[in-house]
């Protein structure tokens, strides 16, 4: 007999979130149903005065009926609510449903589904393969300043840019190039999406969630700086030199990668390369510059245009048809005009799981009423209960509460848009009452919002990434959880310096 124990395999993401989605439904048997009314926001940016719609935190009320009695509508197993809303089981539909969920989550699928098409065609030319070994040749002297050089650069991305979707297509090229250089999968995510977090987590001048949020709280836009640029200088330094940290012990002992097993595919195509030594041909040449190009036409696009998730996968969509154009006519790999349909619906299916995440999310959100602060909701009365809660407790519990709030609020809410318009117009009313600055409640939404992406199982973005990584999110789970865990507390200590500091 063996004496070994089994480890706790965390349960895959989509159990996790139908476990989820039986404790919304038991909610919808237990909470009345509530709505808000809206009321406009004006704010200034960039010199120009914009209005926005929010949530006027007092005028919440219970939906009653003819007997004046808060209303419950419990989810049925199959069929119609009184609501006219279908039925638990119709869940997974729902979600998928574009006619029943927001426009942003309809985008965020078909944006993956075409990425992962544009980069199955891509990779099926061989020719990022061959360039990526030989820039790992290159770089072999100086390989343990990769992982913290993109740490950095990526942590910079998601402060200034809130660069987060665009992670999706760079992690295709850069955790091949880390496996490449005797790294692995885990390496790349970190020094990506996990880089990306952090910097939005701190971010002083994102222009999405971070304005929202500072506009509704009533507070001037790009305010606090000092404060975040401080605390983003010390998470992305934390976080690139454990970053640094795991890639040497890695590098040193690949066994000890949990995704050592799952890399053995991409390990066996670059040693391939490698014996064969051949050259780069002027087709593969081509190949690269189109994608060179490609990446330089996105960040122009997202920098100077604001493209959206929409024109950044056109933009890959046509490099995906040049390169496998080019791939044809050099025969690379013996490519032939059948194989650009078959790789690129290969591809896509590899990002099919994401896609599956985002859909079962939203139809659990779907289950509590949606995201409308208008439309009856049990997710409404749930966040004015949380609130009513928080006044009655101290003030420094009270700011690491709102964290916390925010940070298990992004399970049914994955959206930080989404989370900024349904809880920052009742976080910040409530901060006035308890003489805590509205720029705490602002700095909670940040921080539980956005590092709650490293292991939400809802989190579309991350369950993206680990896919391209042929990573399972149970695997990374067990394999980062401490790190995550350090985070989570230095954030937490964050929060309460804040708050005894008067951060304003």
């Amino acid at each position: 007999m063996s004496g070994n124990k089994k480890r706790l395999q965390p349960p895959h993401p989509f159990v996790m979130i139908f476990l989820v989605m039986l404790c919304a439904v038991i909610l919808t048997h237990l909470v009345p149903l509530g709505r808000y009314e809206l009321r406009e926001v004006t704010y200034i940016e960039n010199g120009i005065q914009r209005t926005t719609t929010a949530v006027d935190p007092d005028s919440f009320r219970y939906v009653t009926d003819e007997k004046g009695e808060r209303v419950v509508y419990p989810a049925p197993f199959f069929g119609l609510t009184a609501l006219g809303e279908r039925g638990v089981m119709n869940f997974l539909f729902d979600g998928l449903d574009g006619s029943r969920q927001a426009a942003g989550t309809v985008g965020l699928m078909a944006y993956m589904l075409v990425i992962g098409g544009s980069f199955g065609v891509l990779m099926r030319t061989g020719a990022i393969d061959r360039g990526l070994l030989r820039i790992s040749r290159r770089l072999d002297d100086v390989a343990m300043l990769l992982p913290p050089g993109f740490f950095v650069l990526f942590s910079l991305a998601g402060a200034v840019f809130g660069f987060s979707e665009g992670t999706i297509p760079l992690a295709m090229l850069i955790i091949p190039l880390f496996v490449a250089m005797d790294f692995d999968a885990v390496t790349g995510v970190l020094a990506t999406f996990a880089a990306t977090q952090i910097g939005i987590s701190c971010s002083w001048v994102s222009p999405n969630a971070l304005t929202m949020a500072q506009s509704i709280a009533g507070i001037p836009i790009l305010s606090g700086m000092r404060f975040r640029m401080l605390l983003w200088a010390v998470l992305t330094l934390i976080g690139a030199a454990y970053t640094t940290y795991y890639a040497y012990k890695v590098h040193n002992n690949p066994h000890y990668s949990i995704s050592h097993a799952g890399d053995a595919r991409l390990r066996g195509r670059f040693e391939r390369l490698h014996n064969n030594r051949e050259p780069l041909s002027l087709g593969s040449r081509s190949i690269i510059v189109v994608v060179l190009s490609a990446l330089c036409w996105m960040l122009w696009g997202v920098l100077e245009k604001g493209y959206s998730l929409s024109e950044i996968s056109t933009v890959f969509l046509i490099m995906s048809l040049v390169t496998g154009s080019i791939g044809i006519a050099f025969h690379l790999d013996g490519m032939q005009f059948r194989d650009i349909p078959r790789a690129f619906q290969s591809g896509a299916s590899d990002l099919v799981g994401a896609v599956l995440v985002v859909g079962m999310a939203q139809g659990m959100i779907l289950i509590l009423g949606g995201i409308s602060p208008t439309n009856a909701s049990v997710l409404n009365t749930l966040l004015h209960w949380a609130s009513r809660a928080f006044e009655e407790l101290p003030r420094l519990l009270t700011s690491w509460l709102m964290y916390m709030f925010q940070f298990g609020f992004n399970l049914v809410v994955p959206s930080d848009v989404g989370q900024a318009a349904l809880s920052m117009p009742i976080m910040a009313p409530m901060c006035d009452q308890l003489g805590i600055s509205r720029q705490i409640a602002v700095l909670a939404f940040q921080l539980g919002g956005s590092l709650s992406h490293l292991l939400m199982p809802t989190s579309g973005i991350l369950i993206g990434v680990l896919s391209v990584a042929r990573l399972e999110w149970g695997d990374w789970l067990r394999s980062q959880w401490k790190a995550i865990a350090a985070i989570f507390f230095i954030a937490s200590a964050a929060i309460v310096l804040a708050s005894c500091i008067g951060y304003a």
